[in-house]
Formats: structure tokens, C-alpha cells, sequence
């Protein structure tokens, strides 16, 4: 069940609890009077089957869950003996804010779900918009264009223009220019370049000229590349101050206090272990992944990776819970490793061990859950690369007047040892040897040579190409070629957007690979050290007279560790792996965008490098800073 879908269920089996206690009328009046309409257009956008008092019974669910949670928790540490001073503060706190927030993250989340969506869908309007054109330069036919790009794309946008259309249907517009304005106007969310872009391409079909038709095609197609790259653009602008501020307070203040951790208790501020892994491992972590995250809403996404469904990717030695079991037993195995090896064998504690098993856990299963999709993903991308040049080669070939099985020979040969080239080679061996027809030849999901292409866009130039077969040899060729140009301006505005994104991304991987875990190292052995100065100057306060101690404050109950050398260095080392994780997501978000599966095999990649600088840099600066004490 996906999230929105778990929404709408909890929603509803909320309503129905919250009607049975406070009654449905009363909880109807209050949605009406305090609920706008913007909740239930973000519903209608969305495609939530819910109505807003539905959003507002599971907030105020919510919101009584957390603060059932915070008691729970208040009293646990009551009978565990830990409800010290700092521990009331923190629990009357959270019983406070969380509920407060809470409530209101969850009754906006319609709305923060459509404002991700216009932003995501504006990825739509390139493919969708070059389908179009692509059709249109071969028959300048607007509803058949329509369809076109209907059959072969899968977005959101693509929905959008099924709607339009049925709604031409059942003569809804009087004409097609009512409809396609009406539709511009709706899609106003996609952006001004669409709409232009619309207008330009229906403006297309008044064109007598072939070649006057060709250039209004052209220049839509260059608005939407254009506007996309202007969006990317703007995006990558304002993005320098929000990770100045993800980096610096989000990341180097809470590295930076775990040296200062130790030296607190002299003026007797002493955490605990639980406070400390509260802090560290919880409200850290969620408040960096929440701004993170804010940051990432507003990236428009510009061009959408291929779908590779679950079900046909590249052969896996095992499914995803046999790696998971592998994985859980491989960090297992680590710690008990460390807990079965004397101390002092390896300049390692314990809790590296523990802190490697779990990366090496996360590490294990991301990336070989992800690495046969990352396979895949490289095959495809190869062969979009090589596809527009092989459609020169394919055009030239058939302007001659010759056959299809012919064309896709020669193509083979000219294009041999590219994932490309195979492909042609088995829709020409289709043509030639079981003598099927040209689409079951190459799109036949049984045998076809592209039918195991996930490449949204390479399926929708073959079907393009089987469409203009049936024309004489010199205009289909000319077709070919034309489609071939299309792609090439369409992978020269990708390429742009890459390396801009590049730029950005490049310095943030190695901060977050390289220089975060370095500092946490670094900083958690300077703790180390300037915790055994506390211990040396408690030690030494022993001997004062009574006379002067009252001119010393750091008092041996104030200077007393409250956490082991073991547990800040586990609480810490996992602070180091969600950092990591946290970062990478931030990271692979503005690069790829919501790719799940790119993110995970980075993980699976990077996790392990950050945690083996992290315990080496750790135990290089303790040798160092025990000698020179």
C-alpha cells in the first residue's frame, strides 16, 4: 500500500472513532468552518478519495497517539529511576510540541503532497511535449498526436491528456482550440512554457508549408527545453544558501558538541546515555532530514528516469529477503566478532565492531537489492545514448528504398557491440527467420526486440517508426532521420542539466563522504581527551583542603562521567551512519531526483567509505591525543 493510500485508511478509520465519541456532526461543522478550500483542491489534485474532516479526524489521532507516546515514555524512565531534572524539562517539552506538530504535519499533508506533485510533474512536460512534436512532424494531426502520446507515455501529465481527450469526446468543448486553451489553463501548474508551448504546436496545424510547420514544431520544442533548463536553473540559484545552512548547522554545530559533551559536566550540565542518544540519534537526525527534505520539495524535476518494473529485471542471484537475512547475519557476525577479540589485539573498541555491523548490514542490502536494477538502469541509458545516431544510419538506409529487415541488418553492423545494435540485430533475425511482421518484430512481448527496452522514450520512436513504414522508402527514411534530430536536441538540454547539477553535487558527495565522518572522528577522540582532563582534575581536587573548596566548583559529583567511553562512541558512530544516510538522500535528491534505487546503491556504496574513515580517523587522533598528554 502506498503512503497516500495508508493515508486515506487511516483517515477514514478515524472518522469513524472520532464519530462515535465526539459525534460525526460536530466534527463536521468544525472541518467546514475551519478547513479551506485549497485542502480540497490539494484532495482533488492529489486524487485522495477523502473528504476533509477525514484529514482532520486522523490529525487529532495523531496527535492524542504522540502524547499517549510521550507518557509512555515519561513513564518508563519514572520506574527505570532516570526522571532526573533535564529529563522532566525534555518530556514537559515534548508533551507540548509534539502533539502540536504533529497535528499539523498531518493535516497539511494533502497539501504539501500536491505542491510535490506540480513540482515533480513538471519532469512530464519535456517527454510529453516532444511526443507531440514528434508526431506532429510526420502527420499534423493534433487529436492523433494526442493519442499518440497518450499510448506511450505513462506520467501524469500524460493522464491529464487521456482526461482532455475524453473529454473532446463526449463534446464537452465545442471545438479542438476551446479545449486545448481550456487545458492550458489547467495546467497552468506545469508552467507558462507549457502553456506556450501548446499554443505554438496547435498553431503548427495552420501551416501549409511543411517546412514553415517544421520550424513552429521546432520552437515549441525549444520552449519547453528552454523552461525547463531556466527552472533547473533557478532551483540550482537559490540552492546555495539553504545547504550553506543544512551543512553548517545542521551538520558541523552537532559534530562540533561532542567535543564540548564532556567538558559540560564542569559546569554541571551531566546527560545521561539515554539523553544522549535522544539527541544524537533522534532529534538530530529528524530535524536534518526534515530540512533536507523542505529543500528537496522545491527541486523540479526535468527529466524522469526509466520504470523498470520489479517483476522483469536483469536474473538476481537472490530475492530481497534472502539478502536481508544475509544481511542481518553478516553485521551480527561482526559484532559478536568484536565481542569475542581481547581488548588491545586491534586499536578498535567494541563499539566500532557494532557500529560496522550495522553500516555493513545496510550497506549488504542496499546494494545488492539495487545493484541488478543500477545494471539495467546502464543498459537503457547506453542505449538512449547510441539510439539517435543509429537512427541517422537506419533513416539513410531506408531513404534508398530499402526493406525494414534490411535497414535493421546494416544498422547492426555499423552499430556492433552496443547494447543497440543487438537489438536491431534481433528485430532483423524476427523479420528474416520467423518471418512476423514488423511490430511483432520488435515490439512482441514474447519475442520482440525491444519489448524488454524500458526506455519510454526508445518504444515511442519505434512505434513512431512502424507508423511511417508503411510510407515509400524516401519519406520514411526522411521521417527517421527527423525523429533522430528531435532526440539529439532532447539529450543535448539532458546533458546540460547533468553537468550543471554536477557542479553542486560533486562537492557535497565528498563532504559527505570525506569530510563529515573525518570531523566526527576527529572530534569524538578530542572528547576523549578532554574527558580524561576532567577525570585528572577531579582527581586532583581530592587532595584540597576544605579551606578551597569552596572556590572550586567542579566538584567530583559534577565531573563523573555519566557515559561510558564505549556508549558515546556507539551513540556517536551510528549519529555518523544516519548522517551519511541523511546526506546521501540529499545528495542523490538534487542529482537524480525521487530515484529509490539510485539512492539505495549509493548507500550501499558510500556507507561503508564513511564509516571506515570515521573509525580510522578515530583512532589515529586518540594515539595522537594520548601522546601528547
Amino acid at each position: 500500500m502506498s503512503v497516500e493510500g495508508a493515508y486515506v485508511h487511516a483517515g477514514r478509520i478515524s472518522h469513524r472513532a472520532l464519530s462515535a465519541i465526539a459525534g460525526s456532526r460536530r466534527l463536521d461543522n468544525y472541518a467546514g468552518r475551519h478547513y479551506s478550500r485549497d485542502l480540497t483542491a490539494s484532495l482533488g489534485f492529489t486524487g485522495m478519495e477523502m473528504e476533509a474532516v477525514e484529514v482532520l479526524s486522523l490529525a487529532i489521532a495523531s496527535a492524542a497517539v504522540v502524547s499517549l507516546l510521550v507518557l509512555a515514555a515519561g513513564g518508563t524512565a519514572l520506574a527505570a529511576g532516570m526522571l532526573d531534572e533535564a529529563t522532566m524539562v525534555l518530556l514537559v517539552v515534548a508533551a507540548g510540541a509534539a502533539p502540536m506538530l504533529t497535528f499539523v504535519y498531518v493535516s497539511e499533508y494533502p497539501k504539501r503532497h500536491a505542491a510535490y506533485m506540480r513540482v515533480h510533474s513538471l519532469g512530464d512536460v519535456p517527454e510529453v511535449v516532444s511526443y507531440i512534436v514528434m508526431s506532429m512532424k510526420l502527420n499534423p494531426n493534433m487529436e492523433r498526436a494526442l493519442a499518440f502520446t497518450v499510448k506511450n507515455s505513462r506520467r501524469q501529465l500524460a493522464r491529464d491528456v487521456r482526461k482532455l481527450m475524453w473529454d473532446m469526446q463526449i463534446r464537452a468543448y465545442d471545438s479542438l482550440d476551446e479545449a486545448l486553451a481550456a487545458f492550458a489553463d489547467q495546467c497552468g501548474a506545469y508552467g507558462d512554457h507549457f502553456k506556450r508551448a501548446m499554443f505554438i504546436v496547435k498553431s503548427s496545424t495552420c501551416e501549409r508549408d511543411e517546412a514553415m510547420r517544421t520550424i513552429a514544431l521546432n520552437r515549441a520544442l525549444d520552449v519547453v527545453l528552454t523552461g525547463t533548463k531556466t527552472l533547473m536553473s533557478g532551483f540550482m540559484a537559490t540552492l546555495h544558501a539553504p545547504t550553506l545552512i543544512l551543512y553548517s548547522i545542521f551538520v558541523m554545530v552537532p559534530l562540533a558538541l561532542v567535543a564540548m559533551l564532556p567538558a559540560a559536566a564542569v559546569v554541571g550540565l551531566r546527560i545521561n546515555s539515554v539523553q544522549l542518544f535522544l539527541l544524537y540519534d533522534l532529534l538530530f537526525p529528524l530535524v536534518t532530514l526534515l530540512y533536507a527534505h523542505s529543500i528537496l520539495m522545491k527541486r523540479p524535476a526535468a527529466f524522469a528516469p526509466p520504470d523498470i518494473p520489479d517483476d522483469r529485471r536483469m536474473p538476481t542471484a537472490l530475492p530481497g529477503p534472502a539478502w536481508a537475512v544475509i544481511a542481518i547475519g553478516a553485521g551480527g557476525g561482526t559484532c559478536a566478532l568484536g565481542m569475542a577479540l581481547p581488548p588491545g589485539v586491534l586499536p578498535f573498541q567494541q563499539a566500532d565492531f557494532v557500529i560496522w555491523g550495522i553500516a555493513g548490514a545496510i550497506a549488504i542490502y542496499c546494494y545488492c537489492t539495487c545493484l541488478p536494477y543500477k545494471k539495467a538502469r546502464d543498459v537503457i541509458t547506453a542505449m538512449e545514448a547510441e539510439f539517435a545516431d543509429s537512427l541517422f544510419v537506419l533513416g539513410r538506409r531506408m531513404s534508398e528504398g530499402r526493406p525494414p529487415e534490411e535497414g535493421f541488418a546494416y544498422t547492426a553492423r555499423m552499430v556492433s557491440g552496443t547494447a543497440i545494435g543487438r537489438a536491431y540485430a534481433r528485430a532483423a533475425f524476427n523479420i528474416s527467420c520467423l518471418r512476423s511482421t514488423l511490430r511483432d518484430a520488435v515490439l512482441d512481448p514474447g519475442y520482440g526486440a525491444f519489448a524488454d527496452v524500458y526506455s519510454d522514450r526508445i518504444r515511442a520512436t519505434i512505434s513512431m517508426l512502424i507508423e511511417t513504414s508503411a510510407m515509400s522508402g524516401e519519406v520514411a527514411g526522411g521521417s527517421i532521420i527527423r525523429i533522430a534530430d528531435h532526440l539529439k536536441e532532447l539529450q543535448g538540454i539532458e546533458e546540460e542539466i547533468k553537468k550543471m547539477l554536477y557542479t553542486m553535487t560533486s562537492m557535497l558527495k565528498m563532504t559527505c563522504v570525506v569530510f563529515a565522518p573525518f570531523i566526527a572522528g576527529v572530534t569524538l577522540a578530542l572528547s576523549g581527551a578532554v574527558a580524561e582532563i576532567v577525570a585528572k582534575t577531579a582527581a586532583d581536587m581530592r587532595g584540597l583542603p576544605e579551606s578551597a573548596r569552596p572556590y572550586f566548583p567542579m566538584v567530583p559529583q559534577f565531573t563523573a562521567p555519566t557515559v561510558s567511553t564505549a556508549e558515546f562512541t556507539l551513540i556517536v558512530g551510528v549519529y555518523v551512519i544516519l548522517l551519511v544516510i541523511i546526506l546521501l538522500r540529499f545528495v542523490d535528491g538534487i542529482e537524480h531526483g525521487d530515484d529509490v534505487q539510485e539512492f539505495m546503491y549509493s548507500v550501499g556504496r558510500t556507507l561503508p567509505v564513511a564509516v571506515a574513515v570515521f573509525s580510522v580517523t578515530t583512532a589515529v587522533s586518540t594515539t595522537v591525543f594520548s601522546g601528547m598528554m
